[in-house]
């Protein structure tokens, strides 16, 4: 299968912000099953995204602490700010999706948050209700456990959240916490942004399918130019459907690493991993370690 063909297909499949709905029982999982294939060579890191969508209600500390449970490389979350300016960990920029409440986060405060369920709409209302996190929370969770992929989001008509880079980097560095994070964001100046505060974070550069097929036929050194040289960034992100192994090789000849989402089948996590991605996120990271080996 040709890259033209998996790229133009691409814009077709789920992209990042439809989580997929879990299939298994509403019980938490925390899985380190044996493996019951051979072991890939490659070991790429394990991203438990939104926590580990598919295992609990994701962006709250119960997917996280299950995300540690199973022994992760990194969790990947979500930010927004709220109507007081805190860092508040949610995809939508709206809450009604997965809580049990309406209205967008910016015009939320923390305490009206902190009073919604953020698992409401997890296997229809069935999990434990989960308070919405802060980033702060959160970091504090997984401090000395496991590495953090942080995604800067944008609000309602893609209006930026003025400051929010300086708040996430303070929340960060207030922990000693900069070697362990990787800010991720599809809007590029906010990327620029992190970079002129703290050069030291490292950050991703977020494409979706679109963007990629817009450049089916340019080869892969100029896709990835496109978005490195716009934004600085030390990983580059495409939807994994998008992903081929001439991509791969031209990102590791830049001296970059490449991270791919959202991997939820086994064929995927074996092809990408063989092809030597650095990092993988899927909403099932037990499945995740088990194709891998570990």
């Amino acid at each position: 299968m040709n890259r033209f063909f998996l790229i133009a297909c691409a814009i077709l499949l789920a992209a990042c912000r439809a989580p997929v709905s879990p299939t298994a029982t509403p019980a938490i999982v925390a899985t380190n099953a044996p493996t019951a294939t051979p072991a890939l060579a490659a070991k790429p890191l394990v991203v438990a995204h939104r926590g580990g969508a598919a295992l609990a209600p994701e962006n709250t500390l119960a997917a996280f602490e299950n995300a540690l449970k199973i022994g992760v490389d990194m969790v990947e979350c979500d930010v927004h700010l709220s109507k007081d300016d805190a860092v508040v960990v949610m995809h939508d920029f709206a809450v009604s999706r997965t809580t049990n409440g309406s209205g967008e986060i910016r015009d939320l405060t923390l305490v009206e948050l902190k009073q919604l369920n953020a698992a409401a709409k997890f296997f229809g209302g069935s999990a434990p209700p989960q308070p919405v996190p802060t980033l702060a929370e959160l970091l504090d969770l997984v401090k000395g456990k496991a590495g953090i992929q942080i995604e800067i989001k944008v609000g309602a008509g893609n209006a930026r959240y003025p400051g929010i880079e300086r708040k996430v980097i303070d929340l960060v560095n207030a922990r000693g916490m900069a070697n362990d994070v990787i800010v991720i964001s599809f809007d590029f100046p906010t990327l620029k942004e992190i970079k002129t505060i703290d050069p030291r974070i490292k950050t991703g550069a977020l494409v979706n399918a679109t963007w990629m097929t817009t450049r089916l036929l340019a080869p892969p050194e100029k896709i990835i130019a496109d978005a490195m040289d716009a934004t600085g960034a030390d990983y580059f992100m495409p939807p994994a459907s998008t992903v081929f192994e001439e991509l791969v090789k031209a990102v590791h000849a830049r001296g970059l690493k490449i991270g791919t989402w959202t991997v939820n089948t086994e064929a995927d996590m074996r092809r990408l991993a063989d092809w030597g991605v650095d990092a993988i996120t899927s909403d099932k990271p037990d499945e995740l370690k088990r194709v891998l080996g570990r």
